[in-house]
């Protein structure tokens, strides 16, 4: 089965996929822009397409390909995502419901699916595509602080908790003022959400779906920098569901499935939680980035790749075994910025990697454009890795 990877724009994340092609024999074309070096570090590629930009058009994606034909077609990031479907379709292979999968993108369109479908969630202020709209919106009775995010970018770009009308306004300035994803070229949607705050700390759930069921979840703790941004700079897997979410947090989560069309996939959302309720933040279609994919595997056994491949191409999957544990795995990004403290003798160090190759000048302090690589960490202690990670 020959896998069409559309837009990878990590090497990490493209080497998990190469290395599951390899093992099954599975011919890999990876189509990326022009300007991407992604693919340098990954042998065994089977073709490597080059074109101007991401679209979600297709009869440009059509063209990209030319006559090729392939087994599946797999989005390589976030912003993929849609083009994968819509190719896909095309090509007459597994897909999510083109039109309703756009939901997963749109932060827009998911708040309004989200509340088809009965999914807890922050509630929408207003929506807002220009200073002047902001300007005739009535703010006087507006409880702040609130929560300014773009419509479908990604990685925590221009997500920012306001405490002011001037706030939101300088936020939305800065976000109309960036056009397009240096990664794929792909134009951003001009626009944002002004959302209700949730506070509480930040979790993820990561899923895989099969037949609009979850049939293999991990819960993923999530550490970020401080207001207003916000930025995460940290991971930690290996606690449940806590038992009075449980139903609640994995019902929401297929719900989510069924209101975008998604038959069988992987998921990724992102909720706040507190011992009385949670909040789904947003969630995405895809596997999840930032490395949580190799934690999860240290600690679960659960290859959302792998996943994620199998469902792309139509194939059944069998979710691995789920037994206690009395460890956890952790990822602390490292930054310049970061204070350093001393690693505790209960933290064991499973890989670090150290780069700056990534790192964007004048970037914001804890951005994902500011990682000088990361540690993988393992620890029989929760609460020692959970201070370690979070110290900033």
């Amino acid at each position: 089965m020959h896998i069409l990877l559309l837009h990878p724009v990590s090497q990490w994340s493209l080497n998990r996929i190469a290395d599951i092609c390899s093992r099954e024999s599975w011919p890999l074309t990876i189509l990326t822009i022009e300007s991407s070096t992604v693919g340098d570090g990954t042998p065994g590629l089977h073709e490597w397409i080059r074109v101007p930009e991401l679209t979600n058009s297709a009869e440009d994606l059509l063209s990209q390909i030319g006559s090729r034909r392939f087994g599946a077609v797999v989005a390589g990031n976030e912003f993929a995502v849609i083009a994968a479907d819509v190719l896909a379709q095309e090509l007459g292979l597994f897909h999510n419901d083109v039109d309703r999968i756009r939901a997963s993108r749109d932060k827009s369109l998911m708040r309004e699916v989200f509340a088809q479908y009965d999914v807890p969630q922050p509630q929408v202020i207003t929506r807002l595509s220009s200073i002047g709209e902001s300007r005739a919106f009535d703010w006087e009775n507006v409880a702040f602080p609130v929560i300014v995010k773009p419509i479908d970018m990604a990685m925590s770009l221009f997500v920012r908790k306001c405490s002011s009308q001037d706030e939101v306004e300088a936020t939305l300035a800065k976000m109309l003022d960036f056009k397009r994803s240096r990664l794929t070229n792909l134009a951003y949607t001009p626009g944002a959400l002004v959302e209700e705050f949730a506070d509480g700390p930040e979790f993820s759930l990561e899923c895989v779906v099969q037949d609009e069921k979850i049939v293999a979840h991990a819960l993923t703790q999530k550490f970020v920098s401080a207001p207003p941004i916000c930025h995460e700079v940290g991971h930690i897997s290996g606690s449940g569901i806590p038992v009075q979410h449980q139903e609640g947090l994995l019902g929401a989560a297929e719900r989510i499935a069924s209101g975008w069309g998604m038959a069988q996939g992987v998921m990724h959302i992102e909720f706040k939680m507190d011992a009385e309720r949670i909040s789904v933040i947003e969630a995405a279609a895809r596997p999840v980035g930032g490395h949580v994919p190799e934690i999860v595997e240290l600690q679960h056994g659960l290859h959302l790749e792998e996943a994620y491949l199998y469902a792309r191409a139509g194939r059944d999957w069998k979710a691995p075994e789920r037994e206690p544990r009395g460890i956890w795995h952790g990822i602390r990004f490292h930054f310049d910025e970061r204070s350093e403290v001393a690693r505790p003798e209960s933290v064991d160090v499973v890989r670090d990697v150290r780069s700056d190759d990534n790192i964007v000048p004048g970037a914001e302090h804890f951005s994902v454009n500011r990682r000088a690589g990361h540690a993988v960490l393992r620890s029989e202690s929760l609460q020692d890795l959970d201070a370690y990670i979070r110290t900033l």
